[in-house]
This record gives C-alpha cells, sequence and structure tokens, in this order.
C-alpha cells in the first residue's frame, strides 16, 4: 500500500516536531542588505555576461565592424563602464558554469547555464580566463577583443600577453587557481547567515506551491515550470555545503497543509540525496522539477477520498492509483512532447513501479522477485524520497511515523517498492540505519 492512501488509523507513533504553519511574511523575504548581496551589480552583471556570449557567437559570423554589432556593443560598453565608474575597475572571471564580477559571483537561471559554458569555453580555448580593466573603454576596444574569438583571427604569444589597451587579458590557469580559491573558502551568504538564506527560499518555494495547488483546485492551470525553475535551481546551488541544514528544513511540517509541505521536502530530499549518488547540477535540477510536481495529479481526487480515515472502496482505490498519469498528461500538456517533457513523464512513472514482487517459493519462504524491468536512476531515488516524507508526515488517517519507524517500514514492509541499494544509502544519508532490522528480516531475493 502506497504511503498516501487512506487506511484504517494506526497507534500513535513517535513524530517529528511540527511547526505551525504562516504565511510568508515580509521579513522572510530575503535581505540583501543583510547578506551583502547586491541585487543591482547582480542584474549587470548577467546583462554583460548574456551579451558578451552573443557577440562572441556572431563574431565568428559576421565581421565586428558589421553594423549587426552597433547596438550590442554599445550596450556591452555601457555596463562595463558603469561597472567602472561604480567600483573604480572591473574584474571579470570565469570558468565553466562559475562567473565572478568583482568578486561577486554572478547567479544564473538554469536556462542560461548553457550559455554560460559556451562563453567559457571559447574562453578556454584562446587560453583567457577572463579580463581586467581599469578605465572606461571604448568601443572599438571592444571590436579588437572580440576579433580574438574570429574564425580567422591568429595572435601570437606576446600579443596575447600584452592583452589590448583597456582590457588587461588574464590566462585560463591564473583565474582557475583564483576561482578555486574563491569557491573553497565560505561565501557572502555563508558567512552571514546561510541558513537564513536557505529558510527564505524554502519559504518562497512553499508559498509558490500553495499558490499554484490552491489556483489548481479553482480551474485547470498549466505546471508552471518556468516560475518553478529559478526556485529548484536556486535549492540546488544551496544544497553544495549545507546539507545538513537541507535535512533540518525538511522536519518542518503543517499539520492543516499537506501537499505543498510534501512536495517541497520531497524535492529538497531529492536533491540532496541525487547529490550523495554524484548527479551534477544539471541532473539534479531536473530532479528537484520533478519531485516538485511529482504528485500534482491527486489534486483531482476528492479530498474526501484523500483524507478518509477507513479503507478505500475499488472506485476510490482506481482514482489515487491513477494519479501519475494525470501527473503525466499534465506535463504533456505544459511543456509539449519534447526530451525534457519524455525524461519528466518517465520518471514521474517509474516512481511507482515496484522494484519487485514478493512471492512464496516452493519452501514457502517470502522472495522478492525482481523482473527483467530496468528503472532508471530517477523513478528509484524519488520512490524512496516521496515514501519516506508521506510517512514521517502526519494525515487525517494516521499520526506522523518517526524517521526510525518510516525507514524500518520502508526496509521491510515495503521493501519491494524500492532499489535495495539505493535505500541503504538514503539510510546513511539521513543518519539512519536500522540495520539490524534488516538484516534480521532480510528476504531473498531473485531475479525473473
Amino acid at each position: 500500500m502506497h504511503p498516501h492512501q487512506p487506511r484504517h488509523r494506526s497507534s500513535s507513533r513517535s513524530r517529528p516536531e511540527t511547526i505551525p504553519d504562516r504565511k510568508l511574511s515580509d521579513t522572510e523575504t530575503l535581505d540583501l542588505s543583510v547578506l551583502k548581496y547586491s541585487e543591482k551589480n547582480q542584474s549587470l552583471g548577467r546583462k554583460l555576461v548574456s551579451t558578451l556570449y552573443m557577440l562572441i557567437r556572431n563574431v565568428k559570423i559576421y565581421s565586428s565592424d558589421n553594423a549587426i554589432f552597433l547596438k550590442p556593443i554599445e550596450t556591452f560598453r555601457e555596463a562595463i563602464n558603469r561597472l567602472i565608474a561604480s567600483e573604480g575597475g572591473l574584474q571579470l572571471q570565469a570558468i565553466d558554469t562559475s562567473v565572478y564580477i568583482n568578486d561577486l559571483r554572478i547567479r544564473f537561471d538554469f536556462s542560461a547555464l548553457e550559455s554560460v559554458q559556451y562563453l567559457t569555453k571559447e574562453f578556454e580555448r584562446l587560453d583567457l580566463g577572463g579580463f581586467t580593466a581599469v578605465r572606461t573603454i571604448t568601443s572599438q576596444e571592444i571590436r579588437e577583443f572580440l576579433d580574438r574569438f574570429g574564425a580567422n583571427e591568429l595572435y601570437d604569444e606576446q600579443e596575447e600577453a600584452e592583452g589590448v589597451p583597456a582590457l588587461k587579458l588574464a590566462r585560463y590557469a591564473e583565474v582557475k587557481k583564483l576561482i578555486d580559491k574563491l569557491e573553497s573558502e565560505p561565501d557572502v551568504e555563508q558567512k552571514i547567515d546561510r541558513k537564513k538564506y536557505l529558510l527564505t527560499v524554502y519559504a518562497r518555494t512553499i508559498f509558490f506551491m500553495r499558490t499554484y495547488i490552491d489556483q489548481l483546485k479553482k480551474r485547470r492551470e498549466p505546471l508552471p515550470f518556468a516560475r518553478a525553475a529559478r526556485l529548484v535551481q536556486e535549492l540546488v546551488d544551496l544544497c553544495f555545503g549545507v546539507r545538513t541544514h537541507f535535512l533540518g528544513v525538511t522536519t518542518l511540517r503543517s499539520d492543516s497543509e499537506y501537499w505543498p509541505y510534501h512536495a517541497v521536502n520531497t524535492a529538497l530530499l531529492a536533491v540532496v540525496f541525487g547529490q550523495e549518488l554524484g548527479l551534477d547540477k544539471r541532473q539534479l535540477h531536473e530532479l528537484g522539477m520533478v519531485a516538485l510536481f511529482l504528485n500534482v495529479g491527486l489534486v483531482d481526487v476528492p479530498e474526501a477520498v484523500l483524507e478518509s480515515r477507513g479503507l478505500l472502496t475499488e472506485i476510490e482505490r482506481d482514482l489515487v492509483d491513477r494519479h501519475p498519469l494525470r501527473t503525466v498528461r499534465r506535463i504533456l500538456a505544459s511543456r509539449g512532447l519534447d526530451k525534457t517533457s519524455m525524461l519528466r513523464m518517465v520518471a514521474t512513472y517509474e516512481s511507482r513501479i515496484d522494484m519487485a514482487i514478493p512471492r512464496r517459493s516452493a519452501s514457502g519462504a517470502v522472495e522478492l522477485v525482481v523482473p527483467k524491468t530496468k528503472i532508471g536512476v530517477f523513478g528509484r531515488i524519488l520512490a524512496i524520497c516521496d515514501t519516506y516524507d508521506a510517512l514521517t508526515s502526519k494525515r487525517p488517517f494516521r499520526d506522523a511515523y518517526g524517521p526510525e519507524v518510516a525507514l524500518a517500514l520502508m526496509a521491510h514492509e515495503l521493501r519491494y517498492r524500492f532499489d535495495p541499494d539505493l535505500l541503504r544509502i538514503f539510510m546513511k544519508v539521513m543518519a539512519i540505519q536500522p540495520l539490524k532490522i534488516m538484516g534480521n528480516r532480510a528476504a531473498t531475493i531473485r531475479i525473473a
């Protein structure tokens, strides 16, 4: 039985501490002055990088003195000179997806990361890691800089070392060392209050899901992937280095408002678990997006069914069991049939496929028969995270289980649902290991 399904009310079990629900207040919005996080310079930095990406792509096709460059070069010049005027100089450093402007790391939407990587690979091709400027620059100086990226332009070692008059170029290896040092040290958010920042992003995501679910109950709404992408990307960025805070945040609950909290907690758990398994940031972002909307199909199930304290009828059970299909339909309706939609639909479906089928052998012993069906890693991760948060949350038909009891249930009564190897890793991530129970009652597993 899936943990979302109502059943007879169980006896009271230990449960995590709950925090009363509250609306997102003004004090929970990100205090940029306290965090010393200049949104003005962030916006200017993103504009500068975006324009530079477009210029470098086009200079491979057209000469830098072509008329198509007039406006973008002027935009680029204004952005650089504005930074130089306000801060006394400009230092841009770029490696992989990390871009720093005057030691401020520029944060990008997930959709912009591919452009950033293209830009930094072009830098690396010319053994560049960035540039510095201490005085205002002219449009002609920008053209001379762009000509370095042209398909037919060659420069000797001496010319590269000297750089152009206004923009002093920095070698790739030197900038890489500098960026590695910057990223090995606590950043501004960590130094001041990184946990506060995490709680703020968490509260924003809860508010976002609460609002969307309320709208969805009133009328059919497309899945808001574009608006959710930025929130999920912030969670992924924060995941690196603050795993303990993440796991602490997922214990937040609301007795009266299950679904928004469950959606966000499942996404957080999936991101932390995925990082432990070695997924990169792009994969973690996609995993978080699937997790956030994993159970949105349950909105179509009447609340009386979802909150039933007794056994469900056959019709009611069918309504609950079909919710992954309704989620898949919403994904398809929101994005159309593309590669990303296919990945999300498959992961949603596979998160509901049991890893094994419990049967009795000829001797009468219980064994788990694993079908020769390969379930993707996203589906296996989501099955564990979704079930764990559901079991540790209070529902109308039962109290919340404590973490140890929930994992014991997953390791035994529900073990046919999960990849046993991933479940053991999940227990280590959660620092909870009911291994004695697992060892004493482990079932035989065979491949069908």
